[in-house]
């Protein structure tokens, strides 16, 4: 008798073991740095300040609490803000179709940046701001279809 309750209790606990979800990637937000807009069509992350001289700089604006998208990737999401450039110099930037065909994805699927979504699809990506690209599969929960979530640097 002992040896059956042994047995069951074994069997029991290897099903539920093995009757775990998949283990699913969760998105992090580490971003704390603002997200740049250059001349209201390229987005870019920090590093562009220290790679464009000075002179080229004509405006900054600075919108604290204002966001890239009304969308987030992220429950505990921390908005750093947006600041604006007007720079007088042309950029290496990549479209968001661009970006997804390259990532083998439809051309239309939405792209975040640092978790936000990119609502205007007209805005292009500074090639050089980019630092890592995530495909988010779809999960039926929070995602409905995959989309890339764009971390910059």
């Amino acid at each position: 008798m002992k040896k059956l309750l042994i047995l069951m209790i074994c069997v029991l606990g290897a099903l539920s073991v093995n009757a775990q979800v998949k283990h699913v990637k969760l998105a992090r937000d580490t971003s704390e740095k603002p997200v740049f807009i250059i001349n209201d069509q390229i987005i870019a992350g920090s590093s562009i300040l220290k790679s464009i001289p000075e002179e080229y700089f004509s405006e900054m604006k600075v919108f604290k609490y204002k966001a890239i998208g009304s969308k987030v990737l992220f429950v505990d999401q921390q908005n750093p803000g947006i600041v604006t450039l007007e720079i007088q110099k042309k950029f290496e930037t990549k479209s968001q179709s661009e970006i997804n065909k390259f990532f083998g994805l439809d051309n239309e699927t939405d792209i975040y940046v640092n978790g936000y979504l990119v609502e205007d699809k007209s805005l292009k990506l500074y090639s050089s701001s980019i630092a890592k690209v995530e495909v988010l599969e779809k999960d039926h929960l929070r995602l409905k279809t995959a989309v890339l979530n764009i971390l910059l640097n």
